[in-house]
């Protein structure tokens, strides 16, 4: 009986296009024997033990390169044969090293032919034949014969990572393998319950939302890693293990939801980096849809999802406490450290489940170790925290009795700090003194000058002095000053807002483009009196984020100063160039005398300096405009420069595309 099984076996091996092996138990450790099986697999699911029977025989099996075996995200069902000889006379054991798979059904083919079918997995009942633990353990039974080649078959499916270990030992090798993988986790399931329960403790203590957010952190965190990651939840009976098997990624989700919300609390985000609250909200709506689609049954997508949104979650947080460390929020280092070791942990486990790394059974315990390091770190974050807090309580109560026993050093202060506060008032009051000068020798000079003119033309008018065509003439002739008038008009008010702190910045998207060629439009007839050509140059995306109001003032200003400046028969060129920081707006004009047209600029850029400048065709200014200009691109975030190379001039600012939370 023994030759012709031998044979049959041999003969079936040939005509199979896998490479398949024997596995001899007394050469054979605790270890896993991936690399000895062949398998197929079953897209249907359907397939019974009699079709994968002859699927076998017709060289449809495939071997398997790996010690672990790794199917991916699958649903399919995979059929893996195992052929072993027991010549120990010992008994033996075939574990399926793993807690999560649904369905793992074990066909053992006795030494008379006949067929045993054991049922398990984690969403199965408890069944005979199969220890049904943290991992699978099924009892083969006893060779007729040292030399007898034995066959079995296993199925598994599971609507999720599909990753066997498999090992065939004896009783005494699997009791001496198996030892220290309990020790390892033993250690990090105590350390997690200690945790969680120190915790608790200090949130009914000091009722502070932050060690609850982290202790339900800890809680969920252990479900997912301990009861279902490591099997752990047969402890607590059949329903609540079915029930975490089912729903496995919903406790995930919630330890990552719980997790942002502490480094919410922890990090003082809200105050440090107020900017980084879109991110947050993006983490934990990551962290809704996770749970939505795992409490809707998609195990499969939560997988997949987990892959992503662990990692993004996990950098998110990281770069969230080397932000908060760069304000000056010392116990951030811990956290950072903490939130490294999670990274690290997280791109380990995907670059298994993606075959960049080799699958060993260490790699089961890669996320469940960094993670429990990771809340230790957390721990040690925590402490550091309240020890920081504790000793600025301590300095601030010395401090309080070094103010007691110095009152006269206080008092003195308080007379220097008032002294400082006159100083700044006499300041403020020689500012309102200028401002007041400026406001009348504007309108004495500039105002009154165009405005007589006006009068004294009005005034022949009315007397019968002019006829129709001196009365246009006389008018054409004044345009300039009246246009001069207008932007003076326009000047004042807005700078008189701004004294008074009545302007504010609207940021709106507008086409700086069209903006310009409406302005063109508008002094193209004041250019055209001194034969000056203006120029657009600009390319099709010309948006920006900005005030409008404030940056046509700026523009007209501008090229009011181009044209002022510029002598006759020249060329003003307006330059829209867009580049990385954003829209580089310039003003480009000749003038005629390049220091006097320097000292002009650079007049606007302290009111105490007042200058009425002069155009080439007599023009006058006060040097207002300018000032103005400053003042706003400053409040829209940019700057007013200007570059002299020659007699060349040019004023440019830059402003930025669109808006920040775009």
């Amino acid at each position: 009986m023994r030759f012709f099984t031998v044979i049959l076996l041999l003969s079936l091996s040939l005509s199979s296009n896998a490479t398949e092996y024997v596995i001899k138990l007394d050469q054979q450790d605790y270890t896993n024997i991936g690399k000895k099986l062949v398998y197929l697999e079953d897209a249907t699911g359907k397939l019974n033990f009699k079709d994968v029977k002859d699927l076998y025989r017709a060289g449809k099996f495939k071997s398997s390169k790996e010690s672990i075996l790794n199917f991916g995200n699958s649903k399919s069902a995979f059929w893996i044969k195992i052929v072993y000889q027991n010549n120990t006379g010992s008994g033996s054991f075939l574990v399926v090293d793993v807690p999560n798979l649904e369905f793992v059904d074990c066909y053992i083919i006795g030494s008379n032919g006949n067929l045993q079918v054991i049922n398990s997995g984690s969403l199965c009942k408890e069944t005979k034949g199969v220890i049904a633990n943290n991992n699978y353990i099924f009892s083969l039974p006893e060779t007729a014969g040292a030399e007898d080649l034995n066959e079995v078959y296993l199925r598994v499916k599971t609507n999720n990572f599909m990753l066997v270990p498999i090992k065939l030992a004896t009783h005494e090798a699997y009791i001496a393998g198996s030892s220290f993988k309990e020790h390892i986790e033993s250690i990090y399931i105590g350390v997690l319950i200690t945790l969680f329960l120190f915790n608790i403790f200090l949130y009914i203590s000091l009722h502070e939302k932050m060690y609850l957010f982290y202790g339900l952190y800890l809680l969920a965190g252990f479900v997912y890693l301990v009861l279902y990651l490591r099997g752990y939840g047969y402890l607590f009976g059949y329903d609540f293990r079915t029930t975490i098997y089912k729903y496995p990624h919903f406790f995930l989700a919630l330890s990552s939801m719980s997790g942002i919300l502490f480094s919410w609390k922890f990090l003082n985000l809200q105050v440090l980096i107020p900017r980084i609250k879109p991110v947050y909200y993006i983490m934990m709506g990551f962290g809704f849809a996770l749970m939505t689609v795992s409490l809707l049954g998609y195990k499969s997508v939560a997988a997949s999802m987990i892959q992503y949104t662990a990692l993004f979650i996990s950098v998110g947080l990281a770069i969230a406490g080397i932000m908060s460390l760069r304000k000056g929020h010392r116990p951030a280092k811990f956290y950072i450290i903490a939130w490294l070791f999670r990274v690290t942990g997280v791109i380990l486990v995907n670059l298994n489940l993606f075959g960049v790394l080799e699958l060993r059974d260490y790699t089961f315990q890669i996320f469940p170790i960094a993670t429990t390091i990771e809340m230790l770190l957390l721990a040690f974050a925590l402490g550091d925290r309240y020890s920081i807090l504790i000793n600025n309580e301590r300095e601030a109560r010395e401090s309080l009795m070094q103010l007691v026993q110095t009152q006269n050093q206080r008092l003195e202060y308080v007379v220097e700090e008032r002294t400082i506060k006159l100083s700044e008032t006499i300041v403020e009051l020689e500012s309102s003194n200028r401002v007041k000068d400026k406001l009348f020798s504007i309108i004495a000079h500039d105002l009154r000058t165009p405005f007589n003119s006006l009068i004294s033309i009005f005034s022949l008018k009315d007397m019968g002095m002019l006829n129709f065509e001196e009365l246009k003439m006389l008018l054409n002739a004044n345009r300039k000053n009246i246009d001069q008038m207008r932007l003076t008009l326009d000047n004042l008010l807005f700078w008189a807002k701004d004294q008074m702190k009545q302007v504010s910045v609207q940021f709106t998207e507008f086409d700086l483009k069209k903006l310009s060629e409406v302005l063109m439009l508008v002094y193209e007839p004041i250019a055209l009196s001194k034969n000056i050509t203006l120029e657009l140059n600009a390319n099709d995306e010309s948006t920006v984020y900005a005030d409008e109001n404030q940056v046509r003032l700026v523009l007209r200003n501008l090229i009011d100063n181009a044209v002022k400046f510029s002598p006759e028969d020249n060329k003003i060129s307006i330059n829209l160039v867009r580049q990385a920081k954003g829209l580089r707006v310039a003003v480009h004009n000749v003038v005629l005398n390049p220091i006097a047209a320097k000292n002009a600029i650079e007049s606007g850029e302290d009111d105490k300096r007042q200058m009425h400048t002069i155009g080439t065709a007599n023009e006058s200014g006060t040097g207002l405009g300018l000032q103005l200009c400053r003042e706003y691109m400053k409040a829209n975030g940019s700057q007013l420069q200007q570059r002299i190379v020659g007699n060349e001039v040019e004023l440019y600012f830059i402003l930025t595309g669109s808006s920040p939370a775009a």
